[in-house]
C-alpha cells in the first residue's frame, strides 16, 4: 500500500480530493489532502504576505509531522509550483512526482511565467490580467470562473461554493531549486476535456523525456472533481 500527499491547486482547498482521497484509503491507502495556508478552512487566514514559499513549508510540515516518507506527492495546477519547490528539500522522502494538469516550473520560474511560456501572449494576457485584480481586493485574486475550464455543470457549481480568493505573491514568487529532485520519477496527468489549456504544451514539453510517464483523461482541469473514479484507479496504478 502506498502513501499520498495530494496538493490541490489555486483557490482550492482541500476539499477537492474528497472522492479521490475515499477512493484511495477504500483500497487500503493512506491519504493526506492538506489545505495550503488561506485557502478552504484556512481561508479567514489569506493575506497578502502569504507566498509559494508559505504554501511549501505547509507540504515539507505534513510529511515531516507525520513522519511520512516513500510518498507519491501529486500536485493539481498550481500545486505543481508547490510540490516542485517542496520535493527539492524533502527529496528523500519522495517516492514519485505527479503533476495534475499541472504546471512544471524550471529553476526561477514563477507562475506567471509559466502561464507566459504555455499560452499564446493574448490569452496569457488575459490570466495575467486576472491578477491585477488583487489590487482592489487586498493583496487577494479572485478565483478565475469554473465555467472556463471545462467541468461538468456540478463540478463548475462546486467550485463557485467552495473557491477562495488567494494571494497574488503566491502567483509572483519564483521556484528556486537546487536539483536534489532531479531524478525523481515523474508523471504528467493531462486533462484533455478544455480549451485554451497551457497544460497541454507543458505534457508536450515532457513527453519523451527520461523519467517521466505521460497519462490523458478526458475530463476538464479539475479532473479529481470531474473524473475522480477514474482518477483514483490512474493514482492507485503509481503504487
Amino acid at each position: 500500500m502506498a502513501t499520498y500527499v495530494l496538493i490541490h491547486g489555486a483557490w482550492h482547498g482541500g476539499w477537492c480530493w474528497r472522492e479521490v482521497a475515499n477512493s484511495l484509503r477504500a483500497q487500503g491507502h493512506t491519504v493526506f489532502t492538506p489545505t495550503l495556508t488561506g485557502n478552504g478552512q484556512s481561508r479567514h487566514l489569506g493575506n497578502e504576505r502569504i507566498t509559494l514559499e508559505t504554501h511549501a513549508r505547509d507540504v515539507l510540515g505534513v510529511i515531516e509531522t507525520e513522519e511520512l516518507s516513500d510518498v507519491i506527492l501529486v500536485g493539481h495546477s498550481y500545486g505543481g509550483m508547490v510540490i516542485t519547490a517542496a520535493a527539492d528539500r524533502a527529496a528523500s522522502k519522495i517516492r514519485h512526482l505527479v503533476y495534475l494538469d499541472a504546471f512544471v516550473p524550471e529553476h526561477g520560474e514563477c507562475l506567471a511565467d509559466c502561464i507566459r511560456h504555455n499560452l499564446p501572449p493574448e490569452l496569457a494576457a488575459i490570466f495575467i490580467g486576472h491578477f491585477f485584480q488583487a489590487k482592489d481586493n487586498g493583496g487577494l485574486v479572485p478565483p478565475i470562473p469554473g465555467a472556463l475550464f471545462g467541468q461538468t455543470p456540478a463540478t463548475t457549481e462546486w467550485m463557485e461554493r467552495q473557491c477562495n480568493p488567494q494571494a497574488l505573491a503566491t502567483f509572483q514568487l519564483p521556484v528556486l531549486l537546487d536539483g536534489a529532485a532531479d531524478a525523481l520519477p515523474r508523471s504528467y496527468i493531462v486533462a484533455d476535456g478544455w480549451q485554451p489549456s497551457p497544460f497541454q504544451q507543458q505534457a508536450a514539453a515532457i513527453s519523451g523525456k527520461p523519467g517521466w510517464t505521460l497519462h490523458r483523461l478526458p475530463g476538464g482541469h479539475c479532473l479529481m472533481m470531474d473524473l475522480p473514479a477514474e482518477l483514483s484507479a490512474l493514482l492507485a496504478q503509481l503504487a
